[in-house]
């Protein structure tokens, strides 16, 4: 696929995108001087800077480049991911869970858990969520090398590294706070970007009527313009959609994601909180046309090219080849930001928020008891580093092993968010859920989910089944197990307040 080289016009455009952005983060960043400072902002959020800082918390370049891949490959069913995987469990994060975790003042979910259940529930999700971590990081750093390879020509080090350095010195120097704000721009220049390459694409192919027409008449497309395929679609089965993704993988990413939480777990009132989880729902409304349409377009436009989806198919091609094809000078440029700002904004919340998880679960509890804040905010910082350097290492694994960023992701997730979300779930909703209990759910539930992942499962059914397999273990050894004294859960589940 040709390179594109970019005209004076884009590259000023890019240049005061990062110029502007760099400058806002370290403006308010300035006067960084405690953890809490670091990992929650303070706790001086306004709403809807959380609320924008959710959206592109969620919605990075793992999401442009993915959902465009797999919106080629499978069709409208993808918008699910913010239809069914989104709306509903947003609601339930902001009026069921949120007041809750706000109440018992945690920072972290594992820390959550670890006061619900036991050191050993709370250490375990930590580790879990760390690994996770280092995934997720190496899959958006795979989303913009697969830009820049395909827009500049770049080699994929290349851009991994100087991805990483970026991030690296903006997230070290600002924290929580600068992220959300500079989040918060970034969003509008998101919006605008993907709904400019939307607009451009229809227009070249001739309108939405002339694309459904291009599409439907190739020959692997029959369920292309099906939200809910037949239950016999090799990849998103109607069943594994309703059950898999609305029952267990959304809620338990808008409930449990630690990236997700801290942002508004930073927000100044409890009802500050709660707005800013309705007002990304909101938002998010928009984004499954805006992410999904530009695989149909390049599938209307330039299927010869990048040939049917199958073995060997790369769907990280998808969207580059669009924008090298059909984006003119100026435009070219605003995509650019715009995609340069869910890089940096996707990358900044999961490190930001696996450098809180590793001082608050790991370092203060189990290595360094008595360590000072001072010190928690300096192995803060430096495993900003730390996190990077390993998801650049993992980021090749990534990008030969799955066949879009966004499956890999998802598949990541799926090895244990429905034991999280079955011990999060009936531990806020019951006393009755034991220590034990929590154990053994936590344990069966990522048990089953490897060995689903290992038979070759689709996602969708392991996060299915695991949920069921953890909240039958919990149940079970809960019964013949004791529970904590009113006392203890006071604050911690729902009921005892």
């Amino acid at each position: 696929m040709p390179s594109v080289q970019l005209q004076t016009l884009d590259v000023v455009i890019v240049a005061a995108y990062l110029l502007g952005i760099t400058a806002l983060g370290l403006w308010v960043s300035r006067g960084i001087r405690t953890t809490e400072d670091f990992f929650l902002a303070g706790r001086s959020l306004p709403w809807w800077i959380a609320g924008l800082s959710l959206v592109v918390s969620d919605i990075g370049a793992k999401d442009m480049i993915g959902l465009a891949g797999d919106a080629y490959r499978y069709g409208i069913v993808m918008m699910n991911f913010d239809f069914v995987g989104c709306t509903f469990a947003v609601l339930i994060a902001a009026f069921l869970f949120m007041p809750l975790f706000w109440d018992a003042g945690v920072t972290t979910i594992p820390e959550y858990l670890g006061r619900r259940y036991n050191t050993a529930v709370r250490t375990f999700f930590a580790v879990v969520w760390s690994l996770f971590m280092v995934g997720t990081v190496a899959t958006i750093l795979v989303s913009a090398a697969s830009m820049f390879e395909g827009l500049l020509g770049w080699s994929f080090w290349f851009s991994v590294g100087l991805t990483s350095v970026l991030v690296g010195i903006f997230t070290t120097s600002g924290g929580v706070k600068a992220v959300a704000v500079t989040d918060a721009v970034s969003c509008v220049v998101l919006i605008a970007g993907a709904a400019l390459l939307c607009g451009i694409g229809v227009w070249h192919v001739g309108g939405p009527a002339a694309m459904i027409v291009r599409v439907s008449t190739l020959p692997w497309t029959g369920e292309h313009f099906k939200l809910l395929p037949s239950a016999s679609h090799p990849a998103y089965p109607w069943p594994a959609v309703i059950l898999g993704l609305g029952l267990v993988l959304g809620p338990a990413y808008w409930v449990g994601n630690q990236a997700i939480i801290q942002r508004s777990l930073g927000t100044k009132t409890e009802a500050d909180a709660r707005a800013s989880y309705v007002f990304a729902a909101v938002i998010k409304l928009v984004f499954p046309v805006l992410l999904v349409l530009p695989g149909l377009l390049a599938l209307a436009l330039f299927a010869p090219a990048l040939g049917p989806p199958g073995p060997g198919f790369d769907g990280n091609r998808v969207l580059p080849m669009m924008i090298v094809d059909l984006v003119p000078t100026g435009a070219l440029g605003l995509l650019m930001g715009a995609f340069v700002a869910s890089v940096m904004a996707n990358l900044e919340a999961y490190i930001s928020s696996a450098s809180t998880l590793l001082v608050t679960d790991l370092y203060r509890p189990h290595v360094r008891p008595g360590a000072s804040d001072a010190e928690c905010l300096r192995v803060g910082r430096a495993l900003v580093i730390v996190l990077l350097v390993l998801g650049a290492l993992v980021s090749y694994q990534v990008k030969v092993r799955f066949g879009s960023v966004f499956e890999a992701f998802q598949t990541f997730l799926s090895f244990f968010q429905g034991a999280l979300f079955s011990l999060l779930l009936f531990g806020l909703l019951t006393r009755q859920a034991t220590a034990a209990g929590g154990v053994a759910g936590m344990l069966v539930g990522v048990a089953t989910a490897a060995i689903l992942s290992t038979t070759g499962q689709l996602y969708l059914w392991t996060a299915f089944w695991s949920f069921v397999a953890a909240s039958v273990a919990l149940f079970a050894v809960s019964a013949i197990t004791p529970a904590k004294s009113e006392s203890e859960l006071r604050g911690l589940v729902s009921g005892v307040r």
